[in-house]
C-alpha cells in the first residue's frame, strides 16, 4: 500500500536545501531558513 506523497513536505525540504547551498556558498545567515522550514517540515510531518 503507497502512501500519498505529501507536496508540501517535498517543497519545505527542496526549499530548506536551496537555503543550506546559500549558506555555503554565500554568507551562514541562511541557516535560520534552514532551520525555520525543517521546524514547519517537522510540524507538517506530526499532523498525519
Amino acid at each position: 500500500m503507497r502512501k500519498k506523497i505529501n507536496w508540501k513536505v517535498v517543497i519545505y525540504s527542496v526549499i530548506a536545501l536551496g537555503f543550506l547551498v546559500l549558506t555555503f556558498t554565500v554568507d551562514w545567515i541562511f541557516i535560520i531558513g534552514a532551520v525555520i522550514l525543517m521546524i514547519l517540515n517537522q510540524r507538517e510531518l506530526m499532523k498525519e
